[in-house]
Order: structure tokens, then C-alpha cells, then sequence
């Protein structure tokens, strides 16, 4: 069992993770208006692979790893992932997007019971069912909105392929270094990236933009090892439910840089989702 210390000093680190993770998605918001998806994709990527390389660059060992299909299903993902979300961002508003994308905890939880992987538990049934019901009003009163339902559709296929990007990575054997992982996959989705630019029109790239998309990766990277630290010496059944404060990130930014306001019964449903995702998370983790 962590100290009191080490589970405040994790608490904090999720919530500056959390933190950071938003900041790439506003960052790439504010540039998808402007820019195609498969550009934002690449150069975002490029700056990605820059971080990623240099994080990597004392691992001589395991890249011969990276061969493994496993891998490859992963980096699939990862491609689906990236492109879904930057086309949501396109669309709907931060905090409707990041709301609909945290149900991946629900998703994974939904799936490793019915796979067996983890055994049943009635408590975490319903908190699943009441979680997909707060997706329920979160979507409907956007529906009737200007949010085109494109952008819905597209965040919930982000948070399905968030899904199962983290039940394939439970997957990989143990042998392949993370920093291997990471280079792969990032790697990837810039390769995807310049491939969707043979059928866009790229537009050419201000200072600004660029300057959004190398803030976007560093935010997105700065975000991973918090992450990790956060999750380090600590008792995650106390730690990991913060990552949910990344809807109240979403919520708080959304409001401050578009004048985004969640209307009742949405507002209602992020309240369900948080506490559906974090029961889950709470139930999965305890003894």
C-alpha cells in the first residue's frame, strides 16, 4: 500500500497528464479547421517521432521486435484512433468529443468480462449500463443541435478503437520495450498521414499552424510520461480515477476558447459517465 504522499503526488501527476492530453486536443482542433486531416496527421507526427526518437535513443536492443503482426494490429489502431479523433475534433465540441471518447474504460470493461479475461461482476455491469446511458444524453441533445452526427459517430468510433488498441497492448508480450511500442506506432500514423495527403489538397503551413502541431505533439508526449509517473509507486485503485478530470479539462477549456456550454440533460450525462468509468476502474483494481 502507497504512502499518503506518493497517492497526492500521483493525484496531482494524473491530473497534469490529463491536462496536457486536452491541450494536444485543442491544439489540433484549432488547426483542423484549417487543415485537412491526413496534414494534421503528418506533421504532427513528424514532430511525434522527433520526441518519441529522442526518448528512445538508448534502446540498442529490440527492435527486431517491432516485426511482431501483434504490433502491427496496434499500429493499425493507433492510425484509427488519430484520424477519428482529429476528424471528431473537426466537428463537435472538445468537451462533447472528450466526453464520448473516456467511455473506453467502459468499452475495455464491457469486453474483458465478455471475453473471460475478467471474471463477472454485477456491480460492474450496471455501472457500465448506467455509463452508455450517459452517452445516450450527451449525444441527443447534440443531435438536435449543429453538431453534425458525423462527429459523434466518429468520436465514439475513436473511444472503440481507444478500446481495443489497449486490450491488443495487453497482448504484446512483455519482451518488447515500450520505447519500441512508441516509436512504431507514432511512427505510423505519420506514415498514414502523408499516404491520406495522395487524395487531399494540403493547404500551405503558417508559422501558426505549425506552431499548434509541434505544441500538439509536445503536450501529447509531456501528457505520456506524466502518465507513467503518475502511475508508478502508488495505489492505482486511488490514482487512476482522476483520469476522468480530463472531461472537466475539456469542459473548462471548451468554454473558455469556443463558449462551448453543455446543455442540462448533457451535463447530466458526463456526470453518469465519470462515475460509471471510475467505478469500473475502482471495481477492477480492488482485491
Amino acid at each position: 500500500m502507497a504512502s499518503t504522499q506518493a497517492n497526492r503526488r500521483g493525484i496531482l501527476l494524473m491530473l497534469v497528464a490529463m491536462g496536457c492530453y486536452v491541450l494536444n486536443d485543442v491544439f489540433v482542433k484549432l488547426a483542423a479547421q484549417s487543415l485537412p486531416p491526413g496534414q494534421v496527421l503528418a506533421v504532427r507526427g513528424a514532430f511525434a517521432t522527433l520526441f518519441v526518437l529522442a526518448l528512445a535513443r538508448g534502446t540498442r536492443a529490440g527492435w527486431r521486435t517491432a516485426l511482431q503482426p501483434i504490433l502491427g494490429v496496434r499500429c493499425g489502431l493507433e492510425i484509427t484512433t488519430a484520424l477519428s479523433s482529429v476528424i471528431a475534433l473537426s466537428l463537435a465540441p472538445l468537451a462533447t468529443v472528450s466526453t464520448l471518447m473516456m467511455t473506453a474504460p467502459l468499452m475495455i470493461a464491457a469486453t474483458a468480462m465478455a471475453l473471460r479475461w475478467e471474471p463477472w461482476h454485477g456491480s460492474r455491469l450496471l455501472a457500465t449500463a448506467a455509463g452508455f446511458a450517459g452517452v445516450l444524453l450527451v449525444i441527443q441533445p447534440s443531435v438536435r443541435s449543429e453538431v453534425p452526427v458525423a462527429g459523434l459517430a466518429c468520436a465514439l468510433s475513436c473511444a472503440a478503437s481507444l478500446a481495443s488498441r489497449d486490450l491488443v497492448t495487453r497482448r504484446i508480450p512483455a519482451t518488447v520495450p515500450s520505447s519500441i511500442i512508441a516509436v512504431a506506432t507514432t511512427l505510423a500514423v505519420c506514415l498514414a498521414g502523408l499516404l491520406l495527403g495522395l487524395v487531399e489538397r494540403w493547404a500551405p503551413l503558417t508559422r501558426h499552424e505549425l506552431g499548434m502541431l509541434a505544441a500538439a505533439a509536445g503536450c501529447a508526449a509531456m501528457g505520456n510520461y506524466a502518465l507513467i509517473v503518475a502511475c508508478r509507486g502508488v495505489d492505482l485503485s486511488v490514482v487512476t480515477p482522476f483520469r476522468y478530470s480530463l472531461i472537466v479539462w475539456a469542459l473548462l477549456l471548451g468554454y473558455a476558447i469556443w463558449g462551448d456550454m453543455p446543455r442540462p440533460e448533457a451535463a447530466a450525462g458526463v456526470v453518469m459517465i465519470i462515475a460509471a468509468g471510475a467505478f469500473t476502474v475502482w471495481a477492477a483494481r480492488r482485491p
